[in-house]
């Protein structure tokens, strides 16, 4: 019973470590995705990624309809990356860790139009 005993508080004692471990980490945002369909298949891709200081939007499907991301920075106001030229390429914002991406949505751009995913997709940031 005394061997029961000893084992259950390293156990206990052993949890707590970890979790004050877990809990003194610094916090990083998820990487978060938004995609556009359209005809069919997936056009655009944007995707905020490592601690959401950049946005990356992706040509998906090179069809010769450009593609956007709509974001919006912690401070600031909002902004559209665009990608005109519709061959299946990536761009991308710089990246400003101290001023992280909030809230993004991707878009494909036909006839000057913006076709956007809803809702915007929260980094958490």
């Amino acid at each position: 019973m005394t061997r029961y005993r000893k084992t259950t508080r390293a156990l206990t004692a052993g949890a707590a470590l970890l979790g004050a471990l877990v809990l003194s980490a610094p916090a990083q945002a998820a990487d978060r995705t938004s995609i556009v369909a359209y005809g069919g298949a997936i056009r655009a891709e944007a995707v905020s990624y490592g601690a959401n200081g950049a946005v990356r939007v992706c040509d998906k499907y090179g069809d010769g309809y450009g593609v956007a991301v709509r974001y919006y920075r912690k401070v600031g106001d909002p902004q559209t990356l665009y990608d005109s030229k519709g061959k299946g390429l990536c761009t991308e914002t710089p990246d400003i860790q101290s001023n992280p991406i909030v809230l993004f949505t991707a878009c494909v751009v036909i006839d000057h139009v913006d076709y956007c995913a809803s809702p915007y997709q929260d980094t958490g940031r």
